[in-house]
């Protein structure tokens, strides 16, 4: 016999006891109660205790030990003559004694079998199982002497067969198997935020349509929907199978949302983007991001002069770039340069420079990589900044920054730069390594209001090898502007250019000046200048628009028409003429501060613009020299709104059908 069968068995053993239990239960229990038919409680009675005595009958014959209704098979029993139990059970009965007392023939009669009593088996010298089960007679029993009706009591157990432990192993494994499947596949990952909700929430306004509200994490999320995020502020949002993390003052609009596809409109400001499975477009001024199962940086702000610089970093796989004219590939470890005109237009071509993200790291790339590290994400370039290994930064700040306030008059005397103090590190290892040089510091930058909203920048002049331009850049105060991840003000391309003087928005400002090269393929900060606070609160008010006088239109007789106006010569500078219409149903005047659209951007200087293709309609028309005194878009100069009714293309009138001779009749 094998082990298992034994255990088996011995599985066995405990359950007769609890069914033993059981009985005991109910005779102390329902004693007195309801009585079940005598035959009913025979039958229990052999089926709780497993055990039916052997007595002789009145007439001296043995009675069968099994049921009257069982078949004539001989009784199955396992070792120690314990019963079988299971599918096909047989009843094993022995001698049954229900008499309590002293009982007549009519009590026996009415028991329904026919059994000697307890002093017979004793006359024959036999003792009986009953001798160690004693029953008693209830007191409040109808007739004391009479046969008991036995009481059953039940408790709850789960009706199971019992089946060799062997089985039992292998269905717990199966089991474990199954569960291991079923999480390895997400099914039961109740970590895994829903799809399309926002994860956080701090400072950050949702736009839906023509309502606002405060966006608040568990947020379902629907196309169309537009998150601002305050300066202050962040946000996460799951979008199918995708992270999206805003800065703050990040700007972005939805579009489509699903496990397989999602679109999103970078309006501005920085999000990181950690891309699930599928594909997932990002969309900055008509150059469209693309990326799958990787992560990437896209940082997006003004410049002066009403333009834009957009920045990208690919950290975890490639990510493709497209646009007009553009068709491009940003490698992992690699970043992309776009500088747009105002009109949304690429002033040259996307620059791919290989970056090592030490020279732009900065808290907001680490912080992203410290929690796709603790998602278990894989880290791609980011795994350099969440390194175990000390980091040393590059540059040394000075410890109090010089503030150049426009409400007090600036010394414009340089600040000497602080004394970086050498820090002693314990010796841990045999052999220190060496501390890692931070750029040059070229000098202090200097700042002068000329009122209005005007400044002056002014440094020293950069007299080292390797120089390719000056970028003065700057970023939100508390930061540590530094290119190519900072958009910058000016971009002089000689080492002799050390002054630059622009109009500067309202805000607050740290900026500063950086020697850059990138001829060897790799941004590399040559020198720079400790940081500045700038602080602007002043908002310069532009000079009142100039008329231009009347715009004139030459229609080309092939769909197309030509303008003409008189060029403007009011002395500001203007980036651009734009030439704007509006449908005369709208009821709008045509301008595009406004937000007009419009036909064609001329340059500086142009009288004219044409042929250009226009649909059928009804227009209001006109032109506008634009500049951006404040950072935002205003018109200089612009002549009066032309109406243009453009009619629909004229059908050709078919040639009329020449109708046929008639046919003379054949002569007879």
């Amino acid at each position: 016999m094998s082990p298992d069968d034994r255990d088996d068995m011995d599985q066995l053993d405990e359950l007769a006891g609890e069914l033993a239990d059981g009985g005991r239960h109910a005779r102390e229990e329902f004693a007195g109660r309801d009585k079940p038919e005598p035959t009913f409680a025979m039958r229990l009675r052999a089926e709780l205790l497993r055990q039916m005595p052997a007595a002789e009958s009145a007439g001296g014959a043995a009675e069968p030990s099994r049921p009257l209704d069982a078949t004539g098979s001989p009784v199955e029993r396992r070792h120690g003559q314990r019963p079988f139990v299971g599918g096909d059970r047989r009843w094993i009965v022995q001698d049954e004694i229900v008499v309590a007392a002293a009982a007549d023939e009519g009590d026996l009669a009415r028991a329904g079998r026919r059994w000697m009593g307890a002093a017979a088996d004793a006359a024959k010298g036999r003792s009986t199982p009953l001798e160690t089960l004693p029953l008693h007679v209830a007191e409040d029993s109808d007739e004391a002497g009479h046969v008991i009706p036995l009481k059953a009591a039940m408790r709850w157990h789960i009706p199971t067969r019992v089946m060799p432990s062997r089985f039992i192993a292998a269905g717990l494994a199966a089991s474990v198997a199954i569960a291991l499947l079923a999480y390895g596949s997400g099914v039961f990952f109740t970590g895994t935020p829903p799809s399309d909700t926002v994860g956080e929430a701090i400072g950050a306004t949702l736009v839906r349509g023509n309502s606002t509200s405060t966006l608040a994490a568990g947020m379902q999320l629907h196309n169309g929907d537009e998150i601002v995020v305050s300066s202050s502020g962040r946000a996460t949002l799951h979008l199918g199978t995708s992270v999206t993390r805003l800065n703050s003052g990040a700007d972005i609009k939805l579009g489509a949302m699903d496990a397989t596809h999602v679109t999103i409109d970078q309006v501005a400001g920085r999000v990181y983007h950690r891309v699930g499975n599928g594909s997932y477009q990002v969309t900055t001024a008509g150059f469209v991001w693309n990326g799958s199962g990787g992560a990437f940086d896209l940082d997006r702000r003004a410049t002066g002069g009403g333009g834009e610089l957009v920045y990208g970093l690919a950290l975890y796989r490639e990510v493709g770039l497209t646009g007009p004219a553009v068709q491009d590939t940003v490698p992992e470890g690699s970043s992309a340069t776009l500088v747009l005109r105002p009109d949304g237009s690429a002033a040259s071509a996307p620059k791919l420079v290989t970056v090592d993200l030490m020279t732009v790291r900065d808290a907001w790339l680490v912080g992203n990589a410290q929690q796709d590290q603790r998602l278990g994400l894989p880290l791609g370039q980011l795994a350099s900044l969440v390194s175990p290994e000390p980091t040393i930064e590059p540059t040394v700040e000075p410890t109090a920054e010089p503030t150049v306030d426009v409400t007090a008059a600036p010394t414009g005397t340089p600040t000497a730069a602080p004394t970086s103090v050498p820090v002693t590190a314990p010796p841990v290892a045999p052999t220190p390594k060496p501390t890692v040089a931070g750029p040059p510091n070229l000098g202090t930058l200097t700042i002068k209001s000329n009122g209005g909203g005007s400044y002056t920048f002014t440094w020293p002049k950069y007299t080292g090898a390797g120089f390719q331009y000056y970028k003065l850049v700057y970023g939100p105060w508390g930061t540590t502007p530094n290119y190519p991840s900072s958009p910058y003000w000016a971009c002089p391309g000689t080492p002799s250019e050390n002054s630059w003087t622009g109009t500067i928005g309202a805000g607050d400002y740290a900026v500063r000046l950086q020697v850059v090269d990138t001829t060897s393929g790799k941004t590399i900060i040559r020198a720079q200048t400790p940081v500045i606070r700038l602080k602007v609160s002043f908002v310069a008010t532009p000079p009142p628009t100039v008329s231009l006088g009347a715009l004139h239109v030459q229609d080309n007789g092939n769909g197309t028409y030509t303008f003409s106006w008189s060029g403007y010569s009011g002395g500001q500078t203007y980036s651009y003429y734009k030439l704007v219409w509006e449908d005369t149903t709208s009821g709008k005047t045509p301008s595009y501060p406004n937000g007009s659209p419009y036909w064609a951007v001329p340059n500086v200087g142009d009288t004219s613009a044409g042929p250009i293709a226009i649909d059928p309609g009804d227009y209001q028309v006109r032109i506008q020299a634009i500049g951006y005194p404040s950072g935002s878009a205003y018109a200089y100069a612009q002549t009066t709104v032309l109406t243009l009714k453009v009619p629909p293309p004229a059908t050709p009138t078919p040639a009329p059908t020449p109708t046929p001779a008639p046919t003379p009749a054949p002569t007879v």
